[in-house]
Order: C-alpha cells, then sequence, then structure tokens
C-alpha cells in the first residue's frame, strides 16, 4: 500500500515546512513543502494536500492508498472521476487505486478566503493569465523543485529576482516555496503529462486558508486538448469546500496569448519560457524558445524583449523540425499567423517541417509487410494451423497434401 502518515507543521525562522513520511513505494521518504510562514497552514489543507500525490503514486503503482488524516469529502468524492480519466487515458500505467484507507472529514467546513493567486513561473501563460485576471488575482505563486531542480540553486536566484521584479510591477504579492514532491513522483510518473496538474493542487492546497481561489495557467486551447498533467477535465477536481481551481486561458491559442502580453514593459523585462536548464534565462535554440521568439518577431516586437537577445533564423526553424503532436499544433498556428503577416521566409520554413512530419506520420513503419505479403502470410498460418489440427488426428494423405501446401506458400512469401 501507498502510506502518508498524518502530516506535521515545522517552524523554520520566517518559513514553514510541513512534513509527512511517505512508504509502500520506492523511494520512501519524508514529503517537504517549505513557504512563508505568514501562510501557515491549518492541519485540514496540509491533510488535504496530501491526498493528489497519494491518489497518483497508488493508481501508477496497482496499490491501496492509506493516509492517516482524513481529507475533505469533496476531494474524496471527486477522486472517482479523477481515477476514471487518467485509467482511460493511460491504461497500461494507471489502475484503479483501492481508497478504502482514507476518510472523510466530518465537522464544520473551513471558511472559504477572499483573495485569489495563480501560479507564476514567468512565462507566456503566467503572463497571460495574470492579465486576463488581475483584478482578481492577489499573489503569485512560484515553486521551487517543479521546473527548476532543487540542485540549481543559483538558476533559482535568477529566476527569483525576475519573478519578484514581475509581481512588484504588477502589485502583487510573490509567494516563493519549494518542494521535494519530484523525487517521489518522477520514478513512477511523468511530470509533464501526468503529474504537474496534482502536484501544483497539492502546493495550493497548503495556501488555501489565504487564497479561495486557484486560476491555473492552461498549458494549451481547447483546441489542441490531449491527456497532460494540467487540464480542464482534471484541475478542477482537484478542488475542495473552501478553495475552487479554474483552468484558465483555454479559450485563447499560445500565439494569441503572446501577441497579447508581447507589448507588455513587464514580460519585455522579464519573460522566461525556456526549459532547457542551461543556465541561461532563455537559451534561445529550444523549440519553446524559438516558437515564442516566431510569434513576438511576427508580431513586430521581438527586439523589445530583453530576455532575448538574437533574430528568428528560418534555417534554424527548419533545423529544429516538428517531432511531437504539441509541435505540430505550435507550428501551425505560427504558420497561420506567419502568412497572415506576409512573412514567407517563416512561413515556407514552418511549412516544410510540417510536411516532413506528417509524411513521416503516413509512410509505412520500416519492416511493415506490403499487402500482399500480408496476405499470403495469412495463407500461410492458416494452413500450418490445419496441418497441426490434422496432425493430432492423423489421416496420412490428407495432411501430406497440406504440408505440401504450406511450404509451397512458405517458398512465395
Amino acid at each position: 500500500m501507498v502510506r502518508i502518515n498524518t502530516p506535521e507543521l515545522e517552524r523554520d525562522g520566517d518559513e514553514v515546512v510541513v512534513k509527512a513520511e511517505l512508504s509502500g513505494i520506492r523511494p520512501a521518504g519524508t514529503l517537504r513543502y517549505r513557504f512563508p510562514a505568514a501562510h501557515e497552514p491549518s492541519p485540514e489543507a496540509m491533510a488535504d494536500a496530501l491526498f493528489p500525490i497519494g491518489l497518483l503514486l497508488a493508481m501508477a503503482t496497482d496499490r491501496e492508498l492509506v493516509l492517516d488524516a482524513p481529507v475533505s469529502p469533496a476531494l474524496l468524492d471527486q477522486s472517482a472521476t479523477v481515477q476514471d480519466v487518467f485509467a482511460a487515458w493511460y491504461p497500461g500505467k494507471f489502475a484503479r487505486a483501492s481508497l478504502r484507507g482514507v476518510t472523510a472529514r466530518t465537522g464544520a467546513t473551513p471558511p472559504r478566503a477572499a483573495k485569489a493567486l495563480s501560479t507564476f513561473t514567468g512565462g507566456v501563460d503566467s503572463f497571460y493569465t495574470l492579465h486576463q485576471n488581475s483584478d482578481a488575482i492577489s499573489s503569485l505563486l512560484f515553486v521551487h523543485g517543479f521546473d527548476i531542480p532543487l540542485a540549481h540553486k543559483e538558476f533559482r536566484k535568477v529566476t527569483s529576482e525576475h519573478l519578484q521584479a514581475s509581481a512588484a510591477s504588477a502589485g502583487k504579492e510573490l509567494i516563493e516555496g519549494a518542494t521535494n514532491l519530484r523525487r517521489f513522483l518522477n520514478p513512477h510518473v511523468t511530470w509533464s503529462t501526468m503529474s504537474h496538474g496534482a502536484a501544483i493542487a497539492s502546493f495550493v492546497l497548503l495556501l488555501s486558508g489565504g487564497h479561495g481561489t486557484l486560476y491555473l495557467p492552461a498549458s494549451y486551447s481547447y483546441a489542441d486538448l490531449f491527456p497532460w498533467g494540467s487540464h480542464p477535465l482534471i484541475d478542477r477536481l482537484w478542488s475542495t469546500e473552501y478553495l475552487a481551481i479554474h483552468h484558465d486561458g483555454a479559450g485563447a491559442t499560445r500565439v494569441a496569448k503572446t501577441r497579447a502580453i508581447a507589448h507588455d514593459p513587464v514580460a519585455q523585462r522579464h519573460l522566461r519560457v525556456c526549459f532547457q536548464r542551461t543556465g541561461e534565462y532563455n537559451c534561445e535554440r529550444c523549440k519553446k524558445c524559438v516558437r515564442t521568439m516566431i510569434a513576438l518577431d511576427l508580431e513586430g516586437e521581438l527586439g523589445s524583449f530583453s530576455t532575448f537577445t538574437q533574430g528568428v533564423d528560418p534555417a534554424a526553424v527548419r533545423a529544429l523540425g516538428v517531432r511531437t503532436e504539441t509541435d505540430l499544433a505550435f507550428a501551425r498556428e505560427n504558420l497561420d499567423f506567419a502568412r497572415e503577416r506576409g512573412r514567407t521566409d517563416i512561413a515556407d520554413a514552418l511549412s516544410s517541417s510540417i510536411d516532413t512530419y506528417l509524411a513521416g506520420k503516413t509512410r509505412p513503419a520500416a519492416g511493415t509487410p506490403s499487402p500482399e505479403t500480408a496476405a499470403l502470410r495469412a495463407q500461410l498460418e492458416a494452413a500450418r494451423a490445419e496441418v497441426a489440427m490434422l496432425e493430432r488426428r492423423p489421416s496420412e494423405r490428407a495432411w501430406s497434401a497440406l504440408r505440401r501446401t504450406a511450404r509451397r506458400l512458405g517458398r512465395s512469401r
């Protein structure tokens, strides 16, 4: 079974650390969440925060989940749908977990706070959600240990400075936290496609004493949905009686979001989209950097962004190529925008990459037999099956003739 003990709260100067022992899987150990003491959580919030993590781990390891502390009745009720969705998305990976070891909390429901927050990494989705909901959002959350590993302290410092400046310019509080959740999740589930939404919900549940709403920036538009860790089908199901989670921004494409923030001076100074962990704020070579640079260039604002230092090279766009359905969705958006702007250099590079990818999808894989060969093989297997049957009921004349037929078909393959 996957077991998580009752969480404990430890004070460490101006921060608090929520700790809970996780056992039953490898690695086992102590889950830790660290954040400012001004946002000290209630025992109920600490218990609820463990549920999304425990549920995914139990499903991925085909085990029962046992939580020592009772959890939100809403969270427990909604978990049936969470399990349905993940089991349908990844039938070879997730199985429904037994929740006999999880009890629903009874008694008074904690009050729902008036403030709202949004996760904020300094990326396009984060800036867009902040722009669209600026009047509602009070706080921004960045968690070290999610997209920046805990060991990368220098890069965290650089990123933190950019995020603090962004939050100050927007008049919002930046809440910075840290967690080792990925140490336990990564051996069992894929971060991007499976677990990052649950991890975000887990951390935000700890902050729900002061925030009753989370605006969770969407990764993709409604037109390009596929199984992903943060998804409109799933995110809302991590809500409780005192926290409402909204999957925000899926009504806009990535190009539309980029254009919406392209003229914002704060985004121009602090936008971060890179995921390569090279130590550079934006490497300007990876697919996320390049596709963002394309949209900014087509909008006429790339030169205004100090976090990008070079222009868009069509040859580099062509060389980067399209390798996944995600790449395809973003390449098509940029292709439409390039054609709208009359940028044939960018359009030709994107079109070539898209055509190459689509041709590869329709081309038979190496070793795939032709229809004629496949038909002959089927005949051969049928003849062999008849031979085997007759050998079990011998009739020398009948089965020897069939064996000759089988050998003849075998030579014609």
